[in-house]
């Protein structure tokens, strides 16, 4: 009788007899778990099948420190920006061409230091919080008192003036006509008064709002005018560098002080070759006599109130009417399609012994400057 068992293998019994011996050999069985024998898919010695877990973790991290430390380089390189901005701009350090451009959007940078504040605190860089709120305190503490103003009267009597930059004459004279007569406009300063201009504005009836004037008109941008209702003396043309000049003259208005008024018109710092003529032309202003004759500076001064060299023209005895209406973040050039965000470089700048009642600005069609308009009152004499 033959019997097989599972798992041996038998050699066949001879045909001599049924007690020849049998050799047998076990086979080993087979594992349950074939994976123990296996490599893994990635080529992993056995057991290891968390390694993938492990290696997706280890380059998270990885990028989670990357990020960490690009975050906190492009805080310190904008807290440092806006610091070193700030410094310059408080203490009036620029003087070169490029720092004189970038100080004139200094109410754009005061607004953009406010977001680092919030970027630094979500990326825990607590040392640029603390620049970055600073920095921002500063900038805001010259910008704010411009936005909050009011009407400051005195007891003489009214003038309303208006000023334009007529871009080389290209400016509707009929528009000007008529923002004079609507504001009903006692002195108008225009810059850039060429002989078109005057043709243009005669026709348009120039004539018949002002009885007066004082007028050089000049091809390109150096011409210069001044209109009145009330008679006017002394006038004149100052010439200023690089062939630019303003208007002056002095109006008579019954019940007040004489008033000296010039349609002011620097040569523009458009390129870095300019720069020099510009800062030249901007100290040729007339510096204000408050014991003296009273002065009207309006116009063009091609500065904001964030340049140094304005500054120092008002802090000898004027002060910006737009500021002390609360409109000194007003824009007024440019306004011809240009993607420069506009700024303010039109400016009345009165003796601190005129009152200030209101402040506006108009847009100017042909022109790339608003038009400004004022309200004042003048020291009785």
């Amino acid at each position: 009788m033959s019997r097989h068992f599972p798992g041996l293998s038998q050699r066949s019994h001879s045909a001599t007899g049924y007690g020849t011996p049998v050799e047998i050999k076990a086979i080993p069985a087979r594992p349950a778990d074939s994976s123990a024998v296996l490599r893994d898919a990635d080529g992993g010695a056995p057991g290891n099948e968390d390694e993938p877990e492990t290696a997706t973790a280890a380059h998270e991290s990885r990028l989670r420190r990357g990020w960490r430390i690009g975050t906190g380089i492009a805080c310190w390189v904008f807290a440092v920006f806006f610091a070193a901005f700030a410094i310059m701009r408080l203490f009036g350090l620029e003087r070169t061409w490029y720092l004189d451009t970038l100080v004139a959007f200094t109410p754009y940078v005061g607004l953009l230091s406010l977001l680092l504040i919030p970027a630094t605190i979500l990326a825990r860089r607590w040392w640029t919080t603390g620049i970055a709120v600073a920095t921002a305190i500063a900038l805001l503490a010259v910008l704010v008192p411009r936005a909050f103003g009011g009407p400051d009267p005195g007891p003489g009597p009214r003038l309303h003036v208006l000023s334009s930059n007529m871009k080389i004459g290209a400016a509707d004279p009929a528009t000007i006509v008529a923002l004079a007569k609507l504001h009903r406009t006692d002195v108008l300063a225009l810059d850039e008064y060429t002989p078109q201009a005057q043709q243009g504005l005669a026709a348009a009836g120039i004539d018949d709002v002002f009885g007066y004037s004082a007028q050089t008109p000049m091809p390109g941008a150096t011409g210069s005018a001044i209109f009145s209702r009330y008679p006017l003396h002394d006038t004149g043309y100052q010439p200023l560098a690089g062939g630019f000049g303003q208007e002056y003259a002095t109006v008579t208005v019954p019940g007040a002080l004489p008033l000296i008024v010039e349609a002011v018109h620097p040569e523009a710092p458009a390129v870095p070759s300019t720069n020099a003529i510009w800062a030249a032309g901007l100290a040729a202003q007339p510096a204000a006599t408050p014991q003296g004759p009273v002065r009207l500076l309006i116009g063009d001064f091609n500065a904001t109130l964030d340049h140094r060299r304005l500054r120092t023209l008002i802090g000898t005895g004027y002060r910006d009417i737009a500021t002390q209406m609360g409109d000194g973040l007003d824009t007024t050039w440019p306004y011809d399609g240009r993607p420069e965000p506009p700024v303010m470089l039109d400016h009345v700048l009165a003796d601190k012994r005129i009152g200030a009642v209101s402040f506006g600005t108009a847009f100017m069609p042909g022109s790339d400057h608003k038009a400004i308009y004022a309200t004042l009152t003048l020291p009785t004499g």
